[in-house]
């Protein structure tokens, strides 16, 4: 087999561990780095294309993130309705474990949200928009924190 052995879930992986994704991401990082070094001392030609081409790639990395985290949380909440009714019609008195479900989807959605603050973080120009934007990553961890203890308290008070 020339030294690669296939894995079940069809990755093919080398003798010393490492998989084809992984050598992949190395050799791109390689070139990047490559190009970097080389471009280096003409900074001052490409310098403003290149920031500006950057700002917008993270100001849509952004909005990309907060629309998924939007997506999650009205996806999220149209199962556990759907979730809470099919229960409540079957059985108005059973413990119908919706919180812990929806607590699950919130935490997922925070930490998307969470992701887009940090890309924001790049953006960002002066001291107040930076100060504002650590309180709401704060604001956000904590709130995650609140969403994940919730999860687990009714994790074990409600059994379905």
């Amino acid at each position: 087999m020339s030294g690669k052995k296939t894995q079940s879930n069809g990755e093919t992986k080398r003798k010393d561990g490492r998989s084809n994704l992984t050598l992949s991401l190395m050799v791109v990082i390689a070139v990047l780095t490559a190009l970097g070094v080389i471009l280096t001392p003409r900074s001052n030609e490409f310098l403003p294309v290149f920031n500006d081409v950057i700002l917008t790639l993270l100001n849509v990395a952004a909005d990309i993130l907060y629309l998924l985290g939007g997506g999650l949380i009205f996806f999220g909440v149209l199962l556990i309705t759907i979730r809470f009714i099919n229960i409540k019609l079957k059985d108005p008195y059973r413990p119908s474990g919706v919180t812990r479900f929806l607590s699950g989807y919130l935490t997922l959605s925070l930490e998307f949200f969470i992701g887009a603050e940090i890309i924001k973080t790049v953006v960002v120009r002066n001291y107040e928009e930076f100060s504002l934007l650590i309180l709401v990553i704060i604001s956000r961890g904590l709130f995650s924190l609140i969403l994940y203890l919730e999860r687990r308290w009714h994790g074990t008070a409600e059994t379905e």
